[in-house]
């Protein structure tokens, strides 16, 4: 009775053995997903114009976060700015001209260099797309939003005349964003960038004036939300 228990015993142990062996390490879904079902045929975006849709027009070592935490690191990475997409380049196959492209989805960060790309949904303000945070705050934050305007191209109107070819035109606009998560778009001008900080207007102004600081500028406009979140 006694060798039937340990044979019994041997038995159940080598069955836990191999069951613990063939269990795959669990993975979260939400993590490794980043690829999306879009692809784009690169042969389809021939240069019959002017300037670019892309952000950069080569192809960038960059880094995939969710939520904040690297889940791909070293992936070729293109922002196509008119299409609000980054394109994934297999680094097995980098002369193909199919390429995936990455998840639109607001807990997924692209990081290339010093830069940082967030994919913002915002319906008060009807925002969509991917910012660059220049700078994050309690009080204030600066984003930059990059655009690429497609202009069709234009046939000449005279025999002295040229025709002209379509072109992207990149615009940059800069948002102030408040603790509520409230985009206001910062105009061009001085008076307009002050009347953005509401009741903290005078403050600004003073140290601004102070600091002989442009609010025009980036660079500048940063050292004043500093300013403003340590108040």
């Amino acid at each position: 009775m006694k060798k039937i228990s340990v044979l019994y015993y041997l038995i159940f142990t080598l069955l836990i053995s191999v069951t613990t062996i063939a269990q795959p390490e669990m993975q979260e879904p939400s993590r490794a997903e980043y690829i999306s079902n879009r692809t784009v045929n690169l042969l389809e975006n021939q240069n019959d114009y002017t300037g670019s849709p892309y952000y950069n027009v080569e192809y960038l070592t960059g880094n995939i976060l969710f939520e904040g935490k690297t889940i791909a690191s070293n992936k070729s990475l293109r922002y196509n700015v008119s299409k609000e997409e980054f394109e994934i380049r297999d680094p097995r196959n980098q002369e193909s001209k199919i390429v995936k492209t990455i998840l639109r989805n607001t807990e997924i960060t692209i990081q290339i260099g010093e830069e940082s790309f967030e994919y913002i949904t915002n319906e008060k303000n009807r925002l969509r797309g991917y910012f660059i945070p220049l700078y994050k705050g309690g009080k204030y934050s600066l984003y930059k939003k990059i655009k690429k305007e497609y202009i069709a191209s234009q046939r000449a109107v005279s025999s002295m005349a040229s025709d002209v070819a379509a072109l992207y035109k990149e615009k940059i606009f800069l948002y102030l964003v408040d603790e509520q998560g409230a985009f206001t778009a910062l105009p061009s001008s001085k008076k307009g960038n002050l009347n953005a900080f509401g009741k903290m207007k005078k403050e600004v102004k003073e140290y601004a004036q102070k600091n002989k600081l442009n609010l025009k500028k980036e660079k500048d406009l940063i050292k004043v939300l500093a300013y403003t979140n340590s108040l």
